[in-house]
């Protein structure tokens, strides 16, 4: 079985002779997509193309939520057929919704809850991940 590093890389550990923390394929997978949801375009300097468009109205208003959703499930679909050959067939679905949200003072946010599925290439066993953001500004549990 092929196995993956771990994101983050602990790099310190190579100069050092130790072992890299090791992760399977569909915990590897799940992680670049992670990795590209939460990462906005233009910010990987060799791959401008790399991410997703979750940064581009993260402080704004949505006057329409339901043109965001589309084009946030499009950008992630797009970034993944692009970057991430393990994974095919690949289907995004985007949830938003308000929520009260309490850290020191009570405001409401919006709530994205996204899902990825597909098959893993080399295996073809069906693929499933999900994660959810809040906007406004941008933070994720």
């Amino acid at each position: 079985m092929n196995e993956y590093y771990k994101i983050p890389l602990h790099l310190g550990k190579v100069t050092q002779k130790r072992e890299i923390p090791k992760c399977s394929l569909p915990d590897s997978v799940a992680q670049m997509i992670h990795l590209i949801v939460t990462t906005g375009y233009g910010e990987c300097k060799s791959n401008p193309t790399f991410g997703s468009e979750i940064w581009e109205k993260d402080f704004e208003n949505i006057a329409n939520s339901q043109a965001y959703r589309e084009n946030l499930r499009k950008s992630i679909q797009s970034t993944l057929e692009k970057q991430e050959p393990r994974l095919t067939g690949i289907r995004v679905d985007i949830q938003m919704e308000q929520v009260d949200y309490m850290l020191f003072t009570r405001r409401a946010k919006s709530r994205i809850k996204i899902k990825v599925t597909g098959l893993l290439t080399k295996t073809n066993e069906p693929f499933s991940y999900s994660d959810q953001f809040f906007i406004g500004p941008l933070s994720y549990y």
